[in-house]
Formats: C-alpha cells, sequence, structure tokens
C-alpha cells in the first residue's frame, strides 16, 4: 500500500498554492465591495478548492495514462511538466490513481455542496460547471485539453469560477467588479498551462492530443504567450479605468518585471528542456504577484 506521503506527492503540490490566489481574490474583491467577510466560510472554500485542483490533478494524470501522451514522454521532464509519473513509475496502479483523483474531487464537492445549501444555489451552478469541465478536461469522449481547449478551461476553471464561487460564499451574489477581477488569474494560470505544453508537443502530437502548440506548432506558437500576458494586463488596466477594480490594483503591473522575462523565454526556448524552467518559474511567480497584489489593493 503505497505510504501517504506518495499519495501527497501525486497531487502535484507544487501547483496547488495557485488555487489558493482566486479564492483570496474573490474573497477579497466581496471585502472591498460590500464590506463583508466570513473567515469560516473561507476556511472552507480554500480546502474545498484544493481538493478539487488536487483531484483533478490525479484525474490528468490518470486518463493521460489510458490515452498515452505521458507514457511515451521521454523528453526533459521537469516537477512542472510530464505529469507526476507515479503510474509510469510504478509507484501507484492506475486504480489507485483514479480512486484518488475521484476522492478528492468527491470531498470537494461534498464541501462545495454545504457553502451552496448554506449560501446560494448560485454555487451549485458554478460548481457543476466547474466539476464537468473539470472532468472532461482530460477524460474522453470530450477530452477538451486535446481539442485544443484546454487552456480556456483551465482559465474559467481556475481563474473565473473560483473566483466567482470565493465571491458567492462571501456575498450570495455575482456583480461585475468579481468577473473582473478573476480575468487576470484567469489569463496567467491560462499561460502557466499554456508553456507546460512546450515540451510535452512531441508526446502531445505522437498520441493525438491537439493542444494549442500541437495545432499551432512550437515555432509559430511561443508568439502566442504575449497575447496571454496582454490579456492579463490589459484587464487591469480596463478594470480599474472603468471602476470595477480598485484604482490600487494597478500595482499588480508591477509582476511585468517576472512576466517579461517568462515571454523572452518562451520565444526563446520554444522547443523545450530543461531551459524552459526558469520560464516556467517566472510564469507561476508572475500568477502568485499578480494575485497577491489584486488581494492586497482590494484591501487596502
Amino acid at each position: 500500500m503505497p505510504k501517504i506521503k506518495t499519495f501527497f506527492l501525486a497531487t502535484r503540490p507544487q501547483f496547488l498554492p495557485a488555487v489558493v490566489i482566486p479564492v483570496a481574490l474573490g474573497a477579497s474583491t466581496a471585502w472591498d465591495g460590500a464590506g463583508v467577510f466570513k473567515p469560516g466560510y473561507f476556511s472552507l472554500s480554500v480546502i474545498a478548492a484544493l481538493f478539487y485542483h488536487a483531484g483533478m490533478n490525479v484525474l490528468n494524470d490518470y486518463f493521460d495514462f489510458f490515452a498515452g501522451s505521458d507514457n511515451i514522454n521521454k523528453k526533459a521532464l521537469t516537477p512542472f511538466t510530464g505529469g507526476s509519473r507515479f503510474i509510469q513509475s510504478g509507484l501507484l496502479t492506475p486504480r489507485q490513481t483514479g480512486l484518488l483523483g475521484a476522492g478528492l474531487v468527491a470531498a470537494g464537492s461534498v464541501i462545495g455542496i454545504y457553502l451552496a445549501v448554506n449560501t446560494s444555489w448560485i454555487l451549485f451552478a458554478i460548481g457543476l460547471i466547474g466539476l464537468l469541465s473539470g472532468l472532461f478536461y482530460s477524460a474522453p469522449p470530450v477530452f477538451l485539453a486535446g481539442r485544443g481547449l484546454g487552456e480556456i478551461t483551465v482559465g474559467v476553471n481556475f481563474g473565473l469560477l473560483t473566483v466567482l464561487g470565493s465571491y458567492v460564499v462571501q456575498t450570495g451574489a455575482v456583480r461585475p467588479e468579481a468577473v473582473f477581477a478573476s480575468l487576470p488569474v484567469s489569463f496567467l494560470i491560462s499561460a502557466l498551462l499554456y508553456i507546460n505544453e512546450f515540451p510535452d508537443y512531441e508526446a502531445d502530437r505522437d498520441t493525438g492530443k491537439r493542444t494549442l502548440v500541437v495545432r499551432l506548432g512550437p515555432e509559430r506558437a511561443r508568439f502566442y504567450i504575449v497575447a496571454f500576458l496582454a490579456g492579463a494586463y490589459l484587464s487591469i488596466i480596463i478594470g480599474a479605468a472603468l471602476g470595477y477594480l480598485p484604482r490600487l490594483s494597478l500595482i499588480a503591473l508591477l509582476s511585468l518585471v517576472f512576466a517579461l522575462p517568462a515571454a523572452r523565454g518562451v520565444i526563446k526556448n520554444y522547443k523545450g528542456g530543461a531551459e524552459l524552467i526558469p520560464s516556467i518559474k517566472s510564469i507561476i511567480l508572475t500568477h502568485m504577484s499578480s494575485g497577491i497584489l489584486l488581494v492586497v489593493a482590494n484591501l487596502f
């Protein structure tokens, strides 16, 4: 029987902090706009999001195993690419992986249902959309990631829906400011997925996983990272200009210090390999620093 540590590492914990940012952003937006903060509900929101994200990471490995993409991916694997590879290395069986992923998603869903019952029916709708789109991100026959829809699915789930869900838990309603608050993190989490597709290009292509990078080809796709980053920063500027975000939100533009080197790195090292690792780390820092600065702007 695998150790608890093995189950934990199978969730790819290096990516889990990414989901805490949008939960905090939704709650801080509620505080800024409605002057409300319910710490108990916030804590449950964080726990539910972590279970959900961890479960989807594990299920992604499960379905990618049967699709074959992780099995043949031997090119410059890093802590950020190629999945956890726990099935390939024999640390977990496919059955154990599937059960772990389903159990984590179920745990997150139970907490989500509790929150919905005690806050708003809107949370049921948000949760159902997130569950189905998250599951069919990897699962056949829909397989959104293999149809070039992976980036938008991840952006919606771990940006828009997570921020809105956290906001609804606090306020019981949906407001335009919550939508605008979600846009920067939606673009940036999509950018993180996009960068990770470059090292996986050959394995994805050979198994019919038609990601954006596969569809465009790495040489052409490398320039599209600029579009993801531009979307993030333009949404901050426009949101602040229209009054949906606090003017102080413009401090999130400081994260460009991480975003610009990331973009340059992708454009230069689009063939993947270890040379791309600094860019992946920079995008993670861009996402986290932008989110934290937006939360700070809401609090002050």
